[in-house]
């Protein structure tokens, strides 16, 4: 029987690497780009050169990316993210054109020193020899534990980390991390590696946790498309994968895990794909003692998903800023329709109604499968008649219209976190407060990280006159929230009138007066007097009365319109009652 012979490892010499560098940069579909190209040749001839110590994001950022000697990796992040994009790029090379080549260059994570592997070519008709590890002559530090040591704390961390990689792949089809077409109704988001700055493995596992953990928190936004890296996917998946290529996304979602002392530290942030600017960056420190990595995994994933994934976050107000001046493309009149409601319903501005409305109704004609214009349009057509905006339909007619609407979004997607609030909202103007309630807690069910939803339901449990339930809701809907729209403020204002808290109510009323509802200036008039300034209180019952004649002419009538707790019905009365005799003459 003849011997089986492998190919001849080459040798690792300095014309060797050069000319495999040359190879990759020749390579034609080669994604990396003219500056990361000068990164690759710039760190391998520094280390054929003898200089690795010299190898740092420092020198780096001066000599490829034209940075000066104060340059500040920590505020800006171009080399370290480049530097992932640079891995990604050699990994697609070597999965495809470069498989067989004689040389891996590669860049470990965490590092920018450039490693030369050599690879033996084995022949179809070989059997492959028994290989040292991948790792094999690279130090690695011995495992070292943490909160005090205790044991089965790997066991635990695994435990997340699977449980994470089994919600991701369990998600449904609509939410599949493979990178895709860029869809003009969403925001792309993707969610990078987070490097594990040392190597002890609980931070290890930490980091690869929260990669997964944030992904699942940010896919409840029904704003957002979540992409993963095609290498995460496929260490999820099917390792014989050949890797996809990377998504294009609007966003990117980077971090840092590190641990000092007893303390785990994350930092997170939020990067402009085209232009590489950090528009958000956190920082998060969890105490070791006494908390599990579950825990710290669920809180620390829950804050970043918030922070960028609410209606008010970074990532859309950005996406917001850039889109809505080109309102105009067909490709982006949907989404602009639904931008533009999403701005109105902060303030409910009368002025702003009627564009926003005829435009969301156009979109639906063009579009008629498109969930987030149709929970936007309920929502509108709902105000209509709540607010007295419609003049040709009954009160009735006119919420029929709404239920249609809010139903269609709910029948084209039964976990639309909008689509269940527009029904939670048409139901409470039906009468049906109970219903209302159940459809707010849907919302929540699906996504407890999003401010809306919170806010919504806390504000159904107002309506019930569960104020102890919903206060509480309310309060960590404002906490959740980057910037809270003022009628946030409208259910802690009511709740302080109720219990008499004259100064607490008048900082609640003075944020809550700040929409275009009448409400919250109701509210403020009523501190006011509380508070003995008449005139003040004057001139915000003057400006409800501008804003809603029906409410200074009958507030009864007006406050039962909106289904509003007898206990409260009372309380606003009396007091806008006690309001108007104190105003001076």
């Amino acid at each position: 029987m003849p011997r089986r012979q492998t190919s001849k490892v080459p040798e690792l010499t300095e014309e060797s690497i050069r000319r495999q560098l040359d190879r990759i940069l020749s390579y034609k579909e080669l994604q990396a780009s003219v500056r990361r190209r000068e990164m690759l040749t710039y760190v391998v001839e520094e280390s054929l050169a003898g200089r690795d110590d010299e190898i740092k994001a420092t020198t780096i950022a001066m000599a490829v990316f034209g940075r000066g000697s104060d340059f500040d990796q920590q505020a800006d992040p171009v080399v370290r993210l480049e530097a992932r994009k640079l891995r990604r790029d050699l990994d697609n090379y070597y999965a495809e054109s470069g498989r067989d080549d004689p040389i891996r260059i590669s860049i470990p994570k965490g590092r920018y020193i450039p490693r030369f592997t050599a690879q033996g070519v084995i022949q179809p008709d070989e059997s492959p020899p028994a290989s040292e590890p991948a790792d094999a002559g690279y130090r690695t530090s011995r495992p070292q534990t943490w909160f005090n040591a205790r044991n089965g704390l790997i066991a635990v961390a695994c435990t997340a980390i699977v449980a994470a990689i089994l919600a991701w792949n369990a998600r449904p089809d609509r939410n599949s991390p493979l990178p895709a077409a860029r869809d003009a109704e969403t925001v792309a988001i993707l969610i990078e590696d987070f490097d594990a700055r040392t190597d002890e493995e609980v931070v290890s596992l930490v980091a690869a946790g929260l990669t997964h953990e944030i992904a699942s928190a940010l896919i409840r936004f029904p704003d957002l498309a979540v992409h993963m890296a095609p290498d995460q996917v496929i260490s999820v998946s099917d390792t014989s994968t050949t890797p996809s290529k990377s998504p294009t996304t609007d966003f990117m979602v980077t971090g840092d895990v590190w641990r000092e002392d007893s303390d785990l530290f994350v930092r997170a942030e939020l990067i402009r794909s085209k232009d590489l600017e950090i528009l958000w960056s956190e920082r998060y420190a969890g105490g070791a003692e006494g908390q599990g990595i579950t825990d710290i995994l669920d809180s620390i994933s829950s804050e970043i998903a918030s922070a960028i994934g609410q209606q008010y976050g970074y990532a859309m107000r950005d996406v917001r800023a850039q889109r809505l001046p080109r309102s105009n493309d067909p490709s982006l009149r949907g989404f602009a329709c639904v931008a533009s409601a999403q701005i109105y319903r902060r303030t409910y501005h009368r002025d702003e109604y009627q564009a926003v409305r005829e435009c969301l109704e156009a979109t639906v004609v063009e579009n008629p499968d498109y969930v987030r214009a149709w929970a936007m349009l309920a929502y509108l057509r709902n105000d209509a008649a709540r607010f007295g905006h419609e003049n040709v339909l009954s009160r009735e007619d006119a919420f029929e219209l709404a239920r249609q609407a809010a139903t269609r979004a709910i029948d084209l997607d039964p976990l639309d976190t909008d689509a269940l609030q527009a029904m939670s909202h048409v139901e409470q103007y039906a009468g049906d407060i109970e219903r209302s309630i159940e459809f707010a807690r849907r919302a929540v069910e699906v996504n407890p990280n999003d401010p809306a939803a919170l806010a919504n339901l806390a504000i159904r449990y107002g309506i019930a006159g569960r104020f102890s339930e919903g206060v509480p809701i309310m309060h960590r809907a404002i906490d959740r929230s980057i910037a809270p729209p003022p009628f946030y403020f409208h259910l802690l204002a009511a709740d302080h009138l109720m219990k008499k808290e004259w100064p607490a109510m008048l900082s609640a009323a003075e944020r809550a007066s700040r929409d275009g509802w009448s409400f919250g200036q109701a509210m403020l008039a009523i501190a006011y007097t509380k508070l003995s300034n008449g005139q003040a209180a004057l001139e915000a019952f003057e400006r409800m009365a501008e804003l809603d004649p029906p409410l200074a002419e009958d507030p009864r009538a007006w406050l039962e319109g909106h289904n509003m707790p007898q206990v409260l019905v009372d309380a606003v009365l009396a007091g806008l009652s006690e309001a108007r005799a104190a105003f001076p003459e």
